[in-house]
């Protein structure tokens, strides 16, 4: 069993101290021999979600050196014990330390600035698909008690973290609950694709040392299965003006595949960017900055692109056309970029599958997460704009035949 660092790791706003800020900032090179003598926090307007607190904290220093910074932001993981033991089951806060610790000064587009990332060692990558292994070995009738009792059953650890990275001054975003313009649409696509090319099929995605441990489905498919199969009667009859038979159709048709459909989107053909809403998008003068990396994986690219689309689109009877228009958009985005090994009928049959993917997952929220997002659930939100998108037709879990 791993063992906490012998360091002191504030974890709620109240323990963070200037004594901690200083030794913190001084590790990571940021300042030399300056100390913060006060500082202030507060949330800003991403504040507290499902996932953690995040904090920005105005510091004074005695001394500003040259690049001292006068704000930073802090994270901590979330204070709701049922919360963090499903985000730490899917690996998020870890997700989030590798993505800035070994990825985040090579990413093709802006991201803040890492000034200090510490945490609590975990179990190696081995120990977890031992346990992954053992959850895939149960019978179905226990994947489904287990599903169904999730919050009851998964603990979280005891692992600290923090997290101190750059502050982006005067920025604008826009949350889920609001709809983002057209041309933030656009611009978030086009850096899709940028990241998406540049990682394309690159030697990291399949080194088992040094690459990304992270699947952009990191559950195991029985265990996932046994969320779904276990709150999918109650999830439904609660919501039914949610989830309409068009999408529970879909649902189940994954949730019948689960196992082929989860291998089918881990091909680790790109690194992805995770979590694509707008919420973590940052438009300033000097162009987009992504932020929250606790998706952080590899996969499709599809995942990303539908992520974004299937969360931000107007419901209505234009939807579907205004969905198509942008989802051209990236992928001729990244065809200009240089990828031409991915054909665009592959492209549209990922992304329905993405969608399936986002139906499927909407429901373990309803049944698992317990967060509000501003006057109306997360849930609602997304399933309402999600509803105008759902296909027709079943898509495939492999190769599409080009013509």
């Amino acid at each position: 069993m791993a063992r906490k660092l012998k360091k002191f790791i504030p974890q709620t706003e109240e323990e963070i101290t200037t004594e901690w800020l200083t030794e913190s900032l001084r590790e990571s090179g940021i300042v030399n021999e300056s100390s913060v003598i006060s500082f202030s926090s507060k949330e800003p307007e991403s504040g507290e979600g499902f996932s953690g607190l995040t904090l920005r904290v105005d510091l004074e220093w005695d001394n500003l050196e040259e690049g001292t910074p006068k704000t930073v932001l802090v994270k901590f993981p979330s204070t709701d014990s049922k919360n963090r033991a499903l985000i730490e089951r899917d690996g998020a806060y870890d997700r989030e330390f590798d993505f800035y610790e070994r990825f985040s000064d090579r990413f093709p587009v802006r991201v803040p600035k890492l000034f200090h990332s510490v945490r609590d060692p975990s179990s190696d990558i081995e120990s977890r698909r031992k346990v992954n292994k053992k959850l895939e070995s149960l019978p179905n009738g226990a994947s489904k008690f287990l599903g169904g009792h999730a919050r009851k059953f998964i603990r979280p650890s005891r692992r600290r973290y923090a997290l101190i990275t750059e502050y982006i001054e005067d920025a604008r975003t826009t949350t889920t609950e609001n709809l983002a313009p057209e041309k933030d649409l656009v611009e978030i696509l086009n850096s899709l694709a940028i990241v998406h090319a540049y990682w394309w099929k690159h030697p990291l995605l399949d080194d088992d040392e040094e690459g990304i441990a992270w699947p952009t489905v990191t559950h195991t498919p029985k265990l996932m299965n046994g969320l779904y199969r276990g709150s999918r009667e109650r999830v439904i009859e609660e919501n039914p003006e949610l989830f309409n038979p068009d999408m529970v159709r879909l649902t189940d048709w994954f949730a019948d595949n689960v196992v082929d459909a989860v291998s089918f989107l881990n091909e680790s053909l790109t690194l992805l960017r995770g979590d694509t809403r707008t919420d973590n998008m940052l438009f300033t003068t000097d162009g987009l900055v992504m932020v929250d990396f606790g998706s952080f994986s590899s996969g499709r690219p599809a995942c990303d692109v539908a992520n974004l689309l299937s969360s931000c689109i107007e419901p209505g009877p234009n939807a579907l056309d205004i969905y198509q228009q942008l989802s051209d958009v990236y992928y001729e985005s990244l065809v200009s970029s240089g990828i031409n090994d991915y054909s665009k009928a592959q492209y549209e049959n990922d992304m329905q599958v993405c969608l399936a993917l986002h139906a499927y997952l909407l429901i373990l929220a309803a049944a698992h997460y317990e967060a509000d997002y501003g006057e109306s659930s997360l849930v609602k939100i997304w399933s309402e704009r999600l509803a105008g998108l759902i296909p027709l037709t079943i898509p495939l879990l492999g190769q599409v035949a080009t013509v």
